[in-house]
């Protein structure tokens, strides 16, 4: 094991075994997206001993300068079956303990309530070990490490530090100049939006297919959303046959992670033929699947992708859903602990192959009733997409009810939206992702409902996001910068993946108010994430540039809300299968009857019509004949959109 420098790793960073991978596989590679709720009074607990873990506060920072002790750092998960294991090992071993305590100040951070501290300090998997300089410069990290191994990293740290304490520092000093210097000397990116960056973005998504198991990757095998979304999208536009079979494939085969018993996937398959799951259940990888299944139901007509959508919604109502308030849980854990089973601990891999009636007999696996708003918004719109497909209006009121509970205890204008709440107060304003997340379930809300409070509430979350926008150079900070940041929470992120999503919630503003402050916020993001140094997510990429570039097909009904006829249509509208569809339903007693340039006749009937940019279809009154003129509408062209 050995120590980072600060200019660089003077030997490679040690990532010991993962132990719930029952052997010496690697820690899980960097890039998982999983999710976790707080815990700050967490502590490892032997014969009357435990780890005297602080917060990542002020406090803490203070108390290691005046002490001039380094800080050892645990990035830990609730679900996280590793972190259970080195709790019950590593940091209850007497001697750990004992040095923790005493020689340095430990602080445990959970990355599902500090998603900001996960992505500048998480490295390779979840748990994450560091040891810092008082100011929050990591000079160690790997992963699991049983007690000898950590009491070897603690005490030649320790020694790196007394030695060379002030070349240390001296380096940490000069990564900071070299950090603002290449910010500030950076240019605003130029160089055009074009539709060759959606070929490109397909044909490398096409490279990494693995064609024998499906899925975009080797192993480990996570679950790939962004690019059965961007399959689909543009097998609809080219009647590609193999860009359907590619999603199809995968859905196919990614099934080996599905709970046959209670529905819902499990976290990850460290192999690549989705084998050896880690047993884990988040709430936002059920989220992104089932709008992954219902797509698939629609493509193909095939009632399996159907029932597996059904299975996803059944089991987080039973497990992730707190109907009688309005909100979804986080997560639940793979394993069995010892306070739920008389028969002691149970890990996943010995439970889930059981029956319900057994596993209930066993005890269940604990729900981390944590509440996130970047999940939940996830959920929210999941739930409000499932309605439109299947028809099941509780769903609706299910998303809805939750969008308004959320909403009202945590938003606060100019700040944003809180990631979560603590002892009844709103805590974390204005993440990224929780923005993002909840402007992208609003503006679902008022496309599915057509009430304006839904679509202003998305106006005013984008609006707050001034705060994090990059003036000069465009995109989006992940958090607001705070006098009181410690250590690398200094580092000024751009992370890709939220920006771009930020650019297709910018484009669909547009799209839905026609102010052209939006369009332009979009192309200066997307030029951002084009110009930055971090790898870029290949398919989520393709799909921002296709709705900047691409007018969608608006399917317009207008008519009375109260009228069953216009509720007939509009439901109809809200079915129809076209990738990136607006429906509007516009009420004459309520709203302007224009949209853009376009404005529609009233009628004492209710009807529909089909747009893109280009023209708009002939008004029909009868519901079953909208399929009809969305095939007659995209068989004349869509938006003007060149053949792939």
């Amino acid at each position: 094991l050995c120590v980072i420098g600060l200019s660089g790793p003077v030997c490679e960073v040690a990532h010991a075994a993962d132990p719930s991978a029952g052997n010496s596989q690697p820690a899980p590679l960097a890039g998982e997206n999983v999710k976790k709720q707080p815990s700050p009074a967490s502590t490892a607990e032997t014969a009357g001993a435990t780890v005297r873990w602080e917060n990542w506060e002020d406090a803490a920072f203070a108390r290691a300068n005046a002490e001039d002790k380094l800080i050892f750092l645990d990035l830990t998960a609730v679900w996280c079956h590793a972190c259970y294991v080195m709790d019950r090992t590593t940091y209850a071993n007497p001697e750990i303990i004992d040095r923790l305590n005493s020689r340095f100040v430990p602080i445990r951070v959970d990355t599902d309530r500090r998603p900001d501290l996960e992505a500048r300090y998480k490295s390779g998997g979840w748990p994450t070990t560091s040891v810092l300089l008082q100011s929050g410069e990591i000079l160690f990290q790997a992963n699991f490490l049983e007690p000898e191994e950590l009491n070897i990293v603690l005490e030649e740290t320790e020694s790196s530090y007394r030695t060379h304490k002030a070349e240390l520092v001296t380096r940490a000093a000069q990564v900071w100049k070299k950090v603002h210097a290449a910010t500030s000397q950076k240019a605003p990116p130029k160089g055009a939006i074009d539709e060759s960056i959606l070929h490109q973005s397909v044909m490398m998504m096409q490279q990494s297919f693995d064609r024998r198991h499906g899925g975009f990757s080797d192993s480990p095998k996570f679950f790939e959303p962004d690019a059965i979304t961007l399959a689909f999208l543009v097998y609809h536009r080219t009647k590609k046959s193999d860009l359907k079979q590619m999603a199809l494939r995968t859905l196919d085969v990614q099934l080996r992670l599905f709970d046959p018993v209670w529905g819902g996937f499990y976290r990850y398959a460290e192999e690549s033929d989705w084998s050896q799951p880690h047993y884990e259940k988040m709430l936002d990888i059920q989220a992104v699947n089932l709008q992954n299944y219902l797509e698939a139901y629609q493509v193909t007509q095939d009632s399996t992708y159907k029932e597996v959508a059904e299975h996803i919604i059944r089991y987080v109502d039973r497990f992730l859903a707190d109907r009688s308030r309005g909100q979804f849980y986080s997560s639940q854990n793979a394993d069995v602990l010892p306070h739920h089973s008389g028969s002691g601990f149970v890990a996943g891999e010995a439970y889930f192959p059981l029956t319900d009636r057994q596993r209930v007999e066993i005890g269940i696996p604990d729900v981390d009733r944590a509440v996130y708003t970047s999940s939940n918004g996830l959920m929210i719109t999941s739930y409000l997409r499932a309605f439109q497909v299947l028809g099941e209006t509780e769903l609706r009121d299910v998303a809805l009810k939750t969008l308004n509970h959320l909403y009202q205890e945590r938003y606060k204008a100019g700040a944003g939206i809180a990631h979560l709440m603590i002892g009844g107060e709103p805590e974390g304003f204005g993440l990224l992702a929780d923005q993002v997340s909840f402007a992208r379930a609003c503006i679902e809300a008022f496309l599915v409902t057509g009430e304006r409070s839904y679509l202003k509430k998305a106006e005013q979350l984008v609006a707050d996001l001034q705060q994090l926008e990059d003036q000069r150079l465009g995109g989006f900070f992940d958090r607001p910068q705070g006098a009181s940041d410690q250590g690398l929470l200094r580092f000024p992120y751009k992370p890709n993946t939220e920006n771009l999503r930020a650019s297709l919630v910018l484009s669909d503003l547009f799209y839905l108010t026609g102010k052209q402050q939006y369009r332009e916020r979009a192309e200066r993001t997307i030029r951002a994430v084009l110009d930055s140094d971090e790898a870029l997510p290949i398919p989520l990429m393709g799909s921002a540039v296709d709705r900047f570039l691409n007018y969608p097909v608006h399917v317009v009904v207008v008519g009375s809300k109260t009228q069953q006829a216009t509720k007939g249509l509009f439901k109809e509208a809200l079915r129809l299968y076209a990738p990136g569809k607006i429906a509007r339903l516009l009420d004459p007693a309520e709203d302007s009857l224009s949209i853009g340039e376009v404005r529609f006749p009233p009628s004492e009937a209710p009807q529909a019509f089909i747009c893109t940019d280009r023209f708009c279809s002939k008004p029909t009154q009868e519901p079953a004949a909208l399929d009809e003129t969305l095939a007659f509408v995209l068989a004349v062209g869509s938006g003007g959109s060149p053949r792939m």
